[in-house]
């Protein structure tokens, strides 16, 4: 048999391989969305696909330089239905290099490369840093319609996972004194004081930060109660940071992921007895991370 024909029905196999296997034509790294690294140690973070089913069904492995070799392990991941995307956990160690890699099945069989390298790192690198100013929580939380919505919003919600994070909603009000969905901006009025609403480094100290970058920057948007529709802007331009937009909604307290030691509690104690807080659960446009925040009074 001649070398053409030999070629030819290799290539007639593979066809009829890939017809078998049609993920083969769908899978395309550029339809993978991983949040921008890099990651923080012994946390979750959720990657999206489009379609979804590109991600379902698949292992998920850390490639990481260690000792001068490189080393691959098997990371803890799901699939979660209502966000759509697939979960997967940090492993607990600080990498300088690592790469996320996806189990191919359908047609190469191998590890793929997703996203560009990027590192893992402790919980100290996120402080204060220019590209991750909000915290965190550890684990992802799968959204659920609250029990209830706040009768006002006005005033303080603070971070569980950072307890200096603190924003400051002033919503406008009507001629009866009820809130608006409106957020009104933050400013200074003529005697120096500071008025609206505002991103804040607080605490249970009542000493206010001074020189972080989450420290006084102005807030816009709408808390829609009505719809449950939650959409503000972050104004760190005094800061050279740009802005950073949040979307999301009330979700209900008690569908917090177990063991994922929230401090939601009082200011400064985090037993709450038999109240429950009120819960925001807020996702940055531009980092993909979620922000929860809470407030007690009503």
């Amino acid at each position: 048999m001649s070398k053409p024909i030999v070629s030819a029905l290799g290539l007639a196999a593979l066809c009829i391989l890939q017809a078998c296997t049609p993920d083969c034509s769908t899978l395309s790294m550029d339809n993978i969305e991983l949040p921008p690294g890099p990651f923080q140690a012994n946390t979750e973070i959720a990657i999206t696909a489009s379609p979804s089913t590109l991600i379902q069904d698949r292992e998920f492995h850390l490639s990481v330089k260690k000792n001068n070799r490189t080393e691959i392990s098997l990371l803890d991941s799901r699939f979660e239905k209502s966000l759509d995307a697939a979960v997967l956990m940090m492993p607990d160690e600080v990498h300088s290099s690592a790469i996320l890699l996806m189990s191919d099945p359908d047609c190469t069989g191998n590890l793929i490369p997703i996203g560009s390298s990027t590192s893992i790192q402790s919980n100290s690198f996120f402080v204060d840093n220019p590209f991750f100013i909000t915290p965190a929580p550890p684990l992802i939380v799968i959204p659920s319609s609250p029990p209830s919505i706040p009768g006002n919003i006005v005033n303080d919600w603070f971070s569980p996972n950072n307890r200096r994070y603190c924003i400051w909603f002033k919503p406008d009000i009507d001629a009866n004194g009820n809130e608006l969905n409106t957020i009104k901006r933050g400013f200074f009025d003529a005697d120096g004081n500071r008025k609206g609403s505002w991103e804040l480094a607080a605490g249970c100290d009542n000493i206010e930060g001074t020189g972080e970058l989450n420290h006084l920057n102005p807030i816009t948007g709408i808390v829609d109660k009505e719809n449950n529709l939650i959409s503000i802007r972050i104004d760190r331009t005094s800061k050279n940071l740009g802005f950073e937009d949040f979307e999301g909604f009330f979700v209900d307290p008690d569908q917090m992921p177990a063991g994922s030691d929230y401090n939601i509690g009082g200011i400064c104690n985090p037993e709450l007895g038999n109240s429950k807080p009120k819960l925001m659960y807020l996702v940055s446009q531009t980092t993909k991370r979620q922000l929860l925040l809470w407030r007690n009074d009503d």
